[in-house]
């Protein structure tokens, strides 16, 4: 009984000193290197998984990410290499 209330009490405590902080430490995070590799793996990761093979049709979901790219592509040209980086991690570039 003593551990358990004595659990709940550090757990709170804990919280009170951290909770205001996660927002900042995880915005500091992902705009970091190794945050933005950790955006880039997942959001590879999520889109090979609905990219299925032999499909003759695009997906809505495929629509809208190739407009998304496109958009992104416009204000940022290097976006569009650096989502086949990511979704090609051992594919090198050849000069054109």
């Amino acid at each position: 009984m003593f551990r358990e209330r004595l659990d709940r009490r550090i757990e709170r405590r804990l919280e009170q000193l951290i909770e205001p902080h996660i927002e900042e430490w995880l915005h500091r995070f992902f705009r970091s290197e190794d945050g933005e590799a950790l955006i880039s793996e997942v959001i590879a990761d999520f889109l090979l998984s609905w990219l299925a093979p032999g499909t003759k049709t695009p997906s809505y979901f495929q629509r809208t990410l190739i407009d998304v790219v496109r958009q992104m592509a416009q204000s940022d040209p290097d976006f569009r290499q650096a989502v086949v980086d990511a979704l090609n991690p051992h594919w090198t570039r050849h000069p054109s």
